[in-house]
């Protein structure tokens, strides 16, 4: 089974995408990765554009988000999918997400990612950094060492061997200027390669 990985750069449009990640997108292109077209904006913020998603269902209000894994609703969510196939998964940002209306009721019930959810919750001597390092950089750090967990070289034996899912959300670009963005855009280069 292959492995997936899931990069949602939150909240950028395409046109954005090009401007601010210029050489991430053309690696993107360049790579063949799929970019969703058609997938269009349900709701006003992050929220209900992420359930859909990430569920395939739209939700009329927050208490539709999640209500035990969201099976009482109807929706399964593609982490619970994936680990009922026997997937590893991960979900992640690199952002403060202990305050997050959406993240907290969405309660991703994955393997791993929940060790994230208050590390960026200080006040930043710089935007997006924590310590020295962009927080995106402590992101792809963790997720680097959730993939080399589970992936195996040709030739090694591993008992964690098991195909992985990674939802990874870069949060940078919630700010007015839409600058922070564009300081990713190497990291995800190197990360991507």
């Amino acid at each position: 089974r292959p492995n997936l990985i899931v990069i949602l750069i939150d909240p950028l449009s395409r046109q954005q995408m090009q401007r601010s990640l210029p050489n991430t997108h053309a690696l993107l292109n360049m790579l063949g990765f799929t970019e969703f077209e058609q997938y269009t904006a349900v709701g006003n913020n992050s929220g209900p554009n992420q359930a859909a998603l990430y569920s395939g269902m739209p939700i009329t209000g927050r208490d539709g988000i999640r209500t035990s894994s969201s099976h009482k609703a109807g929706r399964k969510w593609i982490w619970d999918r994936l680990n009922d196939e026997g997937y590893v998964t991960m979900k992640a940002e690199d952002g403060c997400i202990a305050n997050s209306n959406m993240v907290q009721s969405i309660q991703p019930e994955t393997h791993h990612g929940g060790q994230m959810h208050e590390m960026f919750c200080f006040d930043y001597d710089r935007p997006n950094c924590l310590g020295s390092q962009l927080a995106a950089e402590h992101l792809i750090q963790y997720t680097r060492q959730f993939i080399a967990t589970y992936n195996r070289k040709d030739g090694e034996q591993s008992i964690y061997h098991r195909p992985w899912a990674a939802f990874l959300s870069f949060i940078d670009s919630h700010e007015d200027t839409l600058t922070l963005a564009s300081y990713v855009d190497d990291l995800l280069v190197d990360f991507i390669q």
